[in-house]
């Protein structure tokens, strides 16, 4: 997994680029509305130091009641224009600023969906995943806090130049001492947000172990079991667990945080303490003018205020600059083994499959599944893949859809190397139906046709349900195929049982109408004949392509052209039913211990 290493991890300036082209693309409106708010709100703050020096000075001096309401209607509707248009801009700046964030959640939930299978069942990914996330999930956080902090920033930034030449008119060694104040502020701060992302890792499997608990126990599918075994308490306890880690994380954190705004207030103390007895001196000794007096001491609040904002908001933004590496180095996790030349697919069906010399383990482990397995499919046969629990049937899969690669060996398509084949092109040949059922929280047709409303070929979604024998049970609900499955978003939907959803899958395997059709134990809840009569039924259905059954249990998959008898990652067996029975080897003994759980009845049936 190609990770970028960590002195070439990209600079502040890099990711803001990054950002701001993508913002740029996502909503180009956005910018002229900062450039408003940034205006404002650097002006805003004069308003209030320079309004009170000229009524002082006039009070002190004409007393003129025409100037006096002439200042006073400036400033108050200057005032009221700008901090209306501040706000009235922060409405409609804030709500864009969003919809770009959850633009950059639409991407990493992309990466999500199409990165390599492998990297989902990987531990070390679902961390980083965690991490990325923190990059997106609030507004005061990562991209959005960034962006946030960084408008700002550019607006404190025309507003200091004010505060700069007003306080260096005064003395420029009180600039001089105010800076330094708010920079010690500034690196104690960053070095607390850098020790807060290097406990990221720490963070995200916490996250990860305690969401997982969470999710459990609001999955009404755990329902059933929780209650019958009686394991509610349990749960409650392994959450409390992996939250209290995290709470023992965070006081780490926070306690740092204390400590700096501890000093930050010491320094404080200090710097009102001196500047504001200067501004007296100055008053006494140097007969600076009460408004002068006011202005200056207005300027120095707001310019250690604005200044510590400015150290506070750069020290957010470089801190933030360590997630948004964090999401940028999960966008570009490494697809392994991508062919620099990609190859279109075989236009020739049915496919002939052929795995040569395959040698396979999963990421991180050292023993191997496969060693030097080969195979060849004939076009528009149909193979069975039988054996025990562990053979490596569904590993088979996983290497035959490209959900994983080989090792070493290589597997063909009509004589070329998968390999060369774009993915998602070489995904659609497949029409699967995995062990694992998932239906999804929309109507029937939906999960069937898994596309939006508009593009469903209603006929057709019918026409599959119907052969994958589901008809009559559809047609009982009032509503069709445009019932809800689940009850997660209609209240009115159904759940359908394990047999029932097993149908509907097969309907979906149907409807996608791929060149090479999987199998994968979908129908382990169904008996041995409502089992065979399904494998049967739709080997029927699917003509002449090339199709691979796997089951544990024989019987079922007897019709099959050639049968392979997997073993410890090996193929022990190959050959028909019959010329397997006849050998009287590993496939003949567990065929006949299996049959003697099934009844006479049954047996005549699925024989």
């Amino acid at each position: 997994m190609g990770r970028i290493k960590e002195k070439d991890k990209r600079s502040l300036m890099t990711n803001i680029v990054f950002l701001v082209k993508n913002a740029w693309t996502f909503d180009k409106g956005l910018f002229v509305y900062f450039g408003l708010y940034t205006i404002l709100t650097a002006v805003s703050p004069f308003i209030g130091i320079l309004a009170p020096k000229f009524l002082i000075d006039e009070l002190m001096s004409s007393k003129r009641i025409e100037v006096l309401l002439i200042i006073l209607s400036t400033f108050f509707i200057l005032s009221v224009i700008i901090k209306y248009s501040i706000a009235y801009l922060s409405g409609v700046y804030y709500p864009k600023m969003v919809k770009i964030r959850f633009e950059f959640i639409s991407i990493m939930q992309k990466k999500s969906m199409t990165m390599d299978f492998k990297h989902t069942e990987n531990p070390k990914t679902l961390n980083d995943m965690e991490s990325a996330w923190r990059a997106v999930n609030n507004n005061d956080d990562g991209i959005e806090g960034v962006f946030h902090k960084l408008f700002s920033l550019i607006g404190s930034g025309i507003a200091f130049i004010g505060y700069v030449a007003i306080v260096a008119a005064l003395n420029p060694l009180i600039l001089i001492y105010l800076i330094a104040n708010v920079i010690i502020t500034y690196f104690l701060t960053l070095r607390v947000k850098k020790y807060e992302h290097s406990k990221k890792d720490e963070i995200s499997e916490s996250n990860r172990k305690s969401n997982y608990i969470y999710n459990i126990m609001y999955d009404f599918s755990y329902g059933k079991d929780i209650r019958i075994y009686g394991f509610s308490n349990w749960l409650s306890k392994k959450f409390q667990e992996f939250k209290d880690d995290r709470v023992k994380i965070n006081t780490k954190i926070k306690y740092k945080y204390f400590t700096v705004s501890a000093i930050d207030v010491v320094l404080l103390l200090l710097r009102e303490g001196l500047i504001y007895g200067y501004l007296i001196f100055r008053v006494v000794d140097k007969g600076m003018g009460i408004g002068d007096f006011t202005m200056y001491f207005a300027t120095i609040g707001g310019f250690a205020a604005w200044m510590q904002k400015i150290m506070t908001d750069l020290a957010h933004i470089r801190a933030q600059n360590l997630y948004i590496n964090d999401y940028r180095d999960y966008l570009e996790l490494d697809d392994e083994n991508i062919s620099q030349n990609i190859k279109p697919i075989p236009n020739k069906t049915p496919y002939e499959i052929e795995l040569k010399n395959i040698s396979f383990k999963y990421p991180n482990s050292k023993n191997f599944i496969f060693k030097n397995l080969s195979l060849k499919i004939k076009a528009g046969q149909r193979l069975a893949i039988v054996g025990v629990n562990g053979a490596g049937k569904t590993t088979f899969v996983k290497l035959l859809t490209r959900l994983y690669d080989p090792t070493g060996g290589e597997i063909l398509l009509n004589g070329v190397t998968i390999a060369d084949f774009d993915k998602e092109e070489y995904y659609k040949q497949f029409s699967i139906v995995f062990q694992e059922i998932k239906m999804l929280a929309f109507s029937v047709a939906e999960n069937i046709a898994l596309s939006e409303e508009d593009n469903i070929h209603l006929e057709k979604v019918i026409k599959c349900i119907d052969k994958s024998g589901m008809s009559e049970k559809i047609n009982s609900l009032e509503k069709g195929i445009d019932t809800s499955v689940l009850k997660i978003l209609d209240e009115t939907g159904i759940e359908f049982s394990g047999g029932e959803n097993q149908k509907l899958a097969l309907a979906r395997a149907l409807y996608k109408e791929g060149d090479i059709i999987v199998l994968d134990e979908p129908t382990a809840a169904l008996d041995p004949i409502a089992e065979y009569n399904i494998y049967k039924g739709f080997d029927e259905m699917i003509g002449d392509k090339t199709a691979i059954y796997i089951s544990h249990r024989l019987a079922s998959t007897r019709f099959c052209d050639v049968i392979a008898f997997f073993e410890d990652g090996e193929i022990k067996e190959y050959g028909t039913h019959d010329e397997l029975l006849k050998k009287n080897g590993r496939y003949a003994k567990m065929f006949n211990v299996q049959a003697h759980y099934y009844k006479e009845d049954v047996l005549k049936e699925v024989l």
